[in-house]
């Protein structure tokens, strides 16, 4: 799922069958100024289920980015097996970002974990791209492109 304009948004992700697998993908993509607000849930509520879910972002310049995700996982979803990701690229120095991971855990067998990260683009990076001939505008773009595995 893409979020492309300011706004704010609510994603649950329910596990409801025995053994069930997902994987879910989102990309917020502020580059225009204003506030950008995700917030996902992957609700585990039966035994085995597996999950993945990625959110990437970038946040140009005006653009105030919050991501806040959670793995719920209840007491009768034994055997549960989930990992949430979340990173967000600032472009900007006025861009503002903040990704809050959260972990709701009542069964006591599981694996459950997190990652989250705030950075700006790498200089030297751009530095590289334009030694091979692109702009400064078409090294950004192409990082951009990479980290959100778009085209």
């Amino acid at each position: 799922k893409k979020y492309d304009k300011p706004g704010k948004w609510e994603v649950i992700i329910p596990f409801e069958k025995v053994g069930e697998e997902m994987e879910w993908v989102g990309i917020v993509d502020a580059r225009d100024p204003g506030e950008y607000e995700l917030r996902v849930v992957a609700d585990h509520r039966a035994r085995g289920t597996k999950g993945r879910i990625t959110v990437r972002a970038v946040a140009g310049a005006g653009a105030r980015v919050k991501i806040k995700g959670i793995i719920k996982i209840a007491k009768e979803a034994q055997e549960t097996d989930d990992f949430l990701e979340m990173r967000v690229l600032t472009l900007d120095k006025t861009a503002q970002a903040v990704a809050e991971p959260e972990l709701e855990i009542e069964a006591n067998n599981v694996k459950a974990s997190h990652g989250a990260s705030v950075g700006q683009v790498d200089k030297e990076q751009i530095l590289y791209l334009m030694s091979r001939g692109l702009t400064k505008e078409l090294a950004q773009d192409e990082i951009i492109s990479g980290f959100l595995g778009v085209k």
